[in-house]
């Protein structure tokens, strides 16, 4: 076949290309620049998402492998840098909370005995460092706390009740009054209270001392170890000129179903109408200790009256009902007026004649 010119372009330069139609010029979009909304929705969600898998990743991640945490912590708090000692006590302490808080997963790290020797031997470093300044103080503080939450009683409680000695300053006996409180009313609490008859013979030593603090906490306490010898000091302190501590020992002696402290939990009734116990009217420190100690006498007597309903003869019920109705009528505290009014209508049931 013989090819003709118009297969071939021509020589001649002034002949050019034909022009492209018209309609062809608009077969594609304008080019336009990417939204700020498309590159979020391109590369920022996608980023949140993998972000949030990561995250949960390593949280199970974490809580799997909670034992070599524990342990990594325990090392670290024998470590000589003071900065990754202090570090690993707090991370133990909340390490302690997360676990108690896991309920029946729980480890029981609390009775973990490598946990409770590396933290009692960092307390008893702590201890006996002469002339402490504030934040060793403060790290002393923790570590008695942190001695609270732990289940080795024959590892904790012998540091504890050495740090009672009178030869300790007033804080560090208090703090650890405050711990030897937290084992004992957990153990308690458990169904095992502690049977330490020389624990409970260092507490009424303290109930002895002049200072109200040692004899309140340590009414407290003793309500929470059983013994005769609590059970009568506990009877001794219901006359005791501190409020706080009388009360203690009253409520102590409810819980076991003892109506040894009816006249105490009136005296608390009675002294109470004399209080507005209106929040809005606090306008000091001082003035909002005193509300919140007061509001808590009440609860606390309020619930150990409730305990002994079964208990009380109708003389003492009726005194209490005396007592209780002008709290339920006036209390400027909602709280406290509620359940003064609650407990008034159990009161007055109880005594209710039996329907024939």
């Amino acid at each position: 076949m013989t090819a003709s010119s118009d297969d071939y372009p021509a020589d001649d330069p002034q002949q050019t290309e034909a022009p492209l139609p018209e309609a062809a010029e608009h077969d594609l979009p304008p080019v336009e620049p990417p939204s700020a909304g498309f590159i979020v929705q391109l590369f920022v969600v996608p980023a949140i998402i993998v972000t949030v898998v990561i995250g949960v990743y390593l949280l199970f991640g974490r809580l799997a492998s909670s034992e070599v945490d524990w342990r990594q912590l325990v090392t670290d708090v024998r470590s000589d840098n003071p900065h990754v000692k202090w570090r690993g006590a707090l991370n133990l302490a909340q390490v302690l909370d997360a676990d108690e808080l896991r309920g029946e997963t729980s480890q029981r790290l609390a009775a973990n005995r490598e946990i409770a020797t590396a933290l009692t031997d960092l307390y008893t470093e702590t201890l006996n460092t002469s002339g402490r300044n504030e934040e060793q103080s403060r790290q002393l503080e923790f570590l008695s706390k942190a001695l609270g939450r732990l289940d080795a009683h024959d590892v904790v409680l012998p540091v504890l009740q050495e740090s009672l000695d009178e030869s300790r300053e007033r804080d560090v006996r208090k703090n650890a009054m405050i711990a030897i409180a937290m084992v004992a009313g957990r153990a308690a609490e458990q169904g095992r209270p502690l049977h330490e008859p020389a624990l409970v013979d260092d507490l009424v030593a303290l109930s002895h001392e002049t200072d109200p603090i040692f004899r309140h906490q340590a009414a407290f306490t003793l309500g929470l170890l059983p013994g005769d010898d609590a059970r009568q000091r506990l009877t001794e302190l219901l006359d005791d000129s501190d409020e706080m501590t009388s009360l203690n020992a009253a409520i102590a002696l409810a819980r076991d179903g003892s109506t040894a402290g009816v006249p105490v939990f009136e005296e608390v009734f009675r002294n109470a109408v004399n209080e507005s116990l209106d929040p809005a009217t606090v306008a000091t420190d001082d003035e909002a200790n005193h509300h919140f100690e007061t509001v808590l006498m009440l609860t606390n007597s309020f619930r150990a009256v409730d305990q002994l309903r079964d208990e009380l003869s109708d003389e003492q019920r009726a005194s209490l009902l005396s007592a209780i109705r002008p709290i339920a009528g006036n209390a400027g505290d909602a709280t406290v007026r509620v359940d003064a009014k609650n407990l008034v209508l159990e009161l007055e049931a109880d005594g209710a004649p039996a329907a024939e």
